[in-house]
């Protein structure tokens, strides 16, 4: 069974509302096999006068039917970072291997 509400979390972690999810109107691939996982987005308003982005992963895993909530700042960084693809897994790799270069210190 899906969710009907999400949470909505504040940058310390509180609870700052829920989502009603009744009428989210759910976007994500098309023309997709049964049973293959897919993202899904829904903009969805809230009663603070803020268009949440709310994304989840169907089929779900469990009856949880974990959905994540996101502030439109936090939304915007997200599509921007993925645009540019910030979170290619290569481009991950040489961030953590710079990191890791950098903790290191200099050498020689």
């Amino acid at each position: 069974m899906r969710r009907t509400s999400a949470p909505i979390y504040s940058k310390s972690g509180d609870v700052i509302g829920h989502l009603d999810l009744t009428d989210a109107h759910w976007q994500g691939g098309e023309d997709v096999e049964d049973g293959v996982e897919v993202i899904e987005v829904a903009f969805v308003p809230h009663t603070d006068g803020v268009t949440y982005t709310a994304v989840r992963k169907t089929p779900p895993d469990d009856a949880d039917d974990l959905v994540i909530t996101y502030t439109p700042t936090e939304w915007e960084l997200f599509a921007k970072r993925a645009s540019t693809g910030y979170f290619n897994p290569d481009a991950v790799l040489e961030r953590r291997r710079q990191r890791a270069e950098n903790d290191a210190g200099p050498t020689g």
